[in-house]
């Protein structure tokens, strides 16, 4: 299995307990789901959430729609994609954190 830097520390994280991202693991059975297209990392900026949880990043392996969803959210200014890959078979191919798209893109 072919591991990215970010990858490696996350696994590394998770093992000790010290991981900072909550949602999906890094190494979880949603990565490897058929239809799981892109994972995101992100910062919660509005919600019902206590200020406590809206500062912490999450982690999310998400389908074609889940991340239309993720990108609609981003423009509505609910969450800040702070990194973005793409699944390419298993492995993550990182590339830079898309832009919130206007209103009419979506």
């Amino acid at each position: 299995m072919e591991m990215s830097v970010f990858e490696f520390l996350a696994v590394s994280r998770e093992m000790q307990g010290t991981d900072y991202i909550e949602g999906d693991r890094i190494l979880c059975e949603k990565r490897y789901e058929r239809e799981t297209a892109h994972m995101i990392e992100y910062l919660l900026l509005d919600g019902a959430d206590s200020l406590e949880k809206k500062s912490r990043y999450r982690r999310k392996f998400l389908t074609e729609a889940g991340y239309r969803q993720a990108l609609e959210k981003q423009s509505q200014g609910k969450i800040r994609i702070i990194r973005y890959a793409r699944l390419k078979g298993s492995a993550l191919e990182y590339t830079s954190a898309p832009r919130a798209p206007s209103s009419g893109e979506i």
